[in-house]
């Protein structure tokens, strides 16, 4: 493969100073992917216990995208990543000292605090490139961060490892295992905090207001990606545990599938500006969530492992393609001034979808049955599908685009909304 198809021109040194905590900020989430809720199932917790834990993650970041998105555009991104780097702190040292369902509550609400000041981040890695590379960048941001969670998936033989040559109990193989993650989470922020210097950031004059131009634009996008988090957190938010309880998988073969899934999703990633070009960005965006809904769908249906692992596969590489294409073309049509405002109000609707998902889910999987959530999430995105075609198939003649008409005609680059946030930290 050409390397200039999917990899800007040039790459200036602050963005790989960004790129290098992308890296481990990837490791960390691929850590914590793999064996917090394999950790907490070995504590006793049950599965309504797991949705309500998680959902505080998303209701801290919910209340607080939106103000630390306006206070990014009037103070400057840098005092936002500092809170980010305090607030993540804060959460891993609560969540590996405490066992009691309240605690892990407040610890998962102080990290979606960190997860709202993440609002900064596509519009600082955006100020790094011109507009021509935007596709390129976020495809090499979105591959580099999905190949890098692959890594720190494959770690998940470590805990079996630990219990079978030294003697460790499962609990505390998974205790250390979440320790080495929270080294990384914490980490990425330094390198972060480095590609800010030196900057120049518009920064609002006046109080601390609330000023939107592309109101419309960004409720479009707001609502797709209420639904779209809704969808994965509802069952794929819940997957470690589904197949803990319905195939007895520990962390090892899980490192493994998500290893190899990883891959998969960060080749779709980089090959996403290459099929936008030909296609479309919003044809492309329409197509891959419609090609894997009936993936979703049949996932309860899997009589082994192995057979779900594929159906998993298959269902993340055709919805990946749409996420650089959902940021790139987001931040391409905001000005400098707005985009941590209106990425603010993108990133509370996902993490909206993200309260109402994973905690619905968890009921279901205890009161009903564990393939229920499966369903429900296979039918939102067949909803997502039609929903994506009809909002923004007509609204690229307002911001310079060539409206998509019936499925003939190409939108050269299109809005759309987030997909798949990431497990902890995206």
């Amino acid at each position: 493969m050409n390397l200039r198809s999917i990899v800007p021109d040039e790459v200036p040194a602050p963005a790989r100073l960004f790129l290098c905590g992308t890296v481990l900020n990837g490791i960390g989430n691929g850590v914590f992917s793999v064996v917090i809720q394999l950790y907490l199932i070995s504590l006793g917790l049950s599965s309504s216990s797991l949705g309500s834990i998680f959902m505080m993650n998303a209701i801290g970041a919910a209340i607080l995208t939106i103000p630390v998105g306006i206070l990014a555009d009037r103070y400057g991104k840098k005092r936002i990543t500092l809170l980010g780097l305090a607030s993540v702190a804060i959460s891993v040292t609560l969540i590996l000292t405490t066992r009691s369902v309240e605690m892990f509550m407040v610890g998962f609400l102080v990290l979606g605090v960190s997860n709202a000041a993440g609002v900064v981040f596509s519009p600082l890695y955006s100020s790094f490139f011109d507009r021509e590379d935007m596709d390129k960048a976020f495809g090499l941001w979105g591959s580099l961060n999905i190949v890098t969670m692959s890594m720190g998936s494959l770690l998940g033989f470590i805990p079996p490892f630990l219990v079978k040559n030294y003697g460790f109990s499962l609990q505390a193989s998974y205790w250390i295992f979440l320790a080495v993650g929270s080294f990384f989470f914490v980490s990425q922020y330094l390198f972060y905090l480095m590609s800010i210097q030196g900057t120049t950031e518009p920064v609002k004059e006046g109080g601390f207001n609330f000023t939107l131009s592309s109101r419309g634009f960004v409720l479009k996008f707001g609502l797709i990606s209420l639904i779209s988090a809704a969808s994965y957190g509802i069952f794929i938010g819940l997957f470690p545990f589904y197949v803990n309880r319905k195939f007895g998988i520990e962390s090892d073969a899980l490192g493994i599938l998500f290893f190899a899934s990883n891959f998969v999703s960060a080749g779709a990633q980089a090959v996403a500006p290459r099929i936008s070009k030909e296609m479309g960005a919003l044809r492309t965006i329409v197509v891959s969530i419609g090609l894997a809904t009936p993936f979703y769908l049949m996932m309860p249906l899997a009589p082994s492992f192995a057979w779900l692992s594929a159906l998993y596969i298959a269902r993340l590489g055709f919805v990946t393609l749409a996420q650089p294409l959902l940021n790139s073309t987001f931040m391409k049509h905001l000005g400098d001034e707005e985009k941590s405002t209106a990425n603010s109000i993108r990133m509370m609707s996902m993490q909206g979808g993200s309260v109402i998902g994973p905690w619905l889910g968890g009921q279901l999987m205890e009161r009903a049955s564990l393939n229920l959530p499966a369903y429900l999430g296979g039918g939102l995105y067949a909803v997502l599908t039609v929903l994506t075609f009809f909002l923004l198939g007509n609204v690229g003649g307002r911001i310079g685009f060539k409206p998509l008409q019936v499925l003939e005609t190409a939108c050269e680059d299109t809005l759309r909304s987030d997909s798949k946030p990431t497990p902890l930290a995206d």
